[in-house]
Formats: structure tokens, sequence, C-alpha cells
């Protein structure tokens, strides 16, 4: 039986070896989309009781009065991210980004980051000025938690920027590269 399988053995190793000549090139397509999660640990008793029923739809453990205080003292609110910040993909690309949080957010591309369409959030996270990417969604640019959006394919080489028009200082940016 043990000379039987090193007849087997020996018999397959020449299509391993030509499966493995440098011959062919074994370049790897790159995926069709990137990934963005969008997330917030909002707590939804003391977000709804003091913004309004459905202001956010889970039991995250960051409470209104907490996320006041950290925004307030930092100019933001680290559990209020896009996860990752910052993302290489190629032209022809997209990018899906994922509401994995219990408040609305968007994902809008803006030439400049800025502020978004919420004053006192601009305000306080010192993004006075609201970019006119912000200034033109609707509420159909909204990403509902648990839902996604995907952008348009990429078609230009260089930086882009990515921002929540609600949180303005979630942001992302993507460096697009040729293919």
């Amino acid at each position: 039986m043990k000379h039987q399988k090193t007849l087997i053995i020996a018999a397959l190793a020449p299509f391993a070896l030509v499966a493995c000549d440098n011959t062919t090139t074994n370049a790897i397509a790159p995926t069709a989309n990137a990934t963005v999660s969008i997330l917030d640990q909002c707590d939804s008793a003391s977000f709804n009781a003091g913004l309004g029923a459905g202001t956010c739809m889970r039991a995250g453990n960051t409470t209104l009065s907490a996320f006041n205080a950290e925004l307030n003292a930092t100019g933001r609110v680290a559990a209020w991210t896009f996860d990752p910040t910052s993302l290489t993909v190629q032209l022809g690309q997209t990018i899906t980004a994922m509401n994995n949080g219990g408040e609305d957010h968007t994902f809008t591309e803006v030439q400049q980051f800025g502020g978004g369409i919420v004053p006192a959030l601009n305000a306080a996270s010192g993004n006075t000025t609201e970019t006119p990417e912000c200034a033109d969604i609707t509420a159909a640019d909204h990403i509902k938690p648990g839902a996604s959006m995907t952008t348009s394919a990429q078609t230009t080489i260089g930086v882009h920027r990515y921002q929540c028009c609600i949180h303005p200082w979630m942001r992302e940016t993507v460096t697009v590269t040729g293919m």
C-alpha cells in the first residue's frame, strides 16, 4: 500500500509543477467593492427621549449626555466613525458603506471636508461651514440603520473624500489608483 501511494504522488508531481511554472501569470483580480462600516454607539433610550422617537434604533452604550460631553470636549465622538477611515481602491471599483450603527448617517463625497446639515453638531465639532455637497442632500441620501449604499464606480485617480453630512467629523479618505 505504501508503494502504491508513492506511485500516485510521483505520477501527479509533473502536473503540479506545470500548474506552478513561471510562464503563467497568476494575477489576482481586485475585488469588485471595498467596504466601509458606518459605526455609532447611540443608546436608544436616552437619544430617543432627548431627540425624538426613532432617532436611535439600537441599544448602544453612549448616552445622549455622554455624546454631548465628548463632542463639546473634543469636537468629535470617537464611537461615531467610518471603519476604516482611509482605504485604497482601483479605478472602476465601488465602495459599499454599511450602516452598522443605530442612527441615520450619510456617506457623501465632498470636495473638502466641512460642516454638515445639523448646525449644532457643526458648531460643536468646529465645522462651521456647511459643505455644498451636504447642502444638496435629501432624505433619500440618508442610510438607515442596517442599510447600505454603494458608490458609483471610481473613475478618477487621486484622493476622494467622503463624510457623514449629519455627523461631520465622520470622514473617509479614499485613494483611487490605476489598474
